[in-house]
């Protein structure tokens, strides 16, 4: 198989990440993986400043990149009933104001 087809629509969820520690891409082994396999799998997953770094680097850029992805996304899921509760509002309230005797 191609290496530039094997990764075609790769997602976040096809990275097994345990301990910190990136084991598996889809079933293919991380240190089974070239350099340049590493490469199309940012690319696919469009992660940028990975072309000049090592394999080292590239493989904690992607699983800090997942981690960071799960805390924003358990963020999005639980939202804070506080922050989206709105005050009534009064739709005379600029009459009442327009209108009132101090104004006058």
């Amino acid at each position: 198989m191609k290496t530039t087809k094997q990764f075609d629509n790769l997602t976040w969820a096809d990275l097994t990440i345990i301990d910190d520690e990136l084991k598996t891409v889809w079933e293919f082994n991380i240190n089974s993986q070239k350099y340049r396999d590493l490469q199309i799998v940012c690319s696919q997953l469009k992660i940028k400043g990975v072309k000049s770094s090592m394999k080292e680097q590239i493989i904690k850029k992607l699983v800090s990149l997942h981690q960071i992805k799960v805390k924003y996304d358990k963020i999005l899921e639980t939202p804070d009933p506080a922050l989206t509760r709105n005050e009534p509002r009064c739709p005379y309230r600029l009459l009442n104001i327009l209108f009132s005797d101090a104004f006058c």
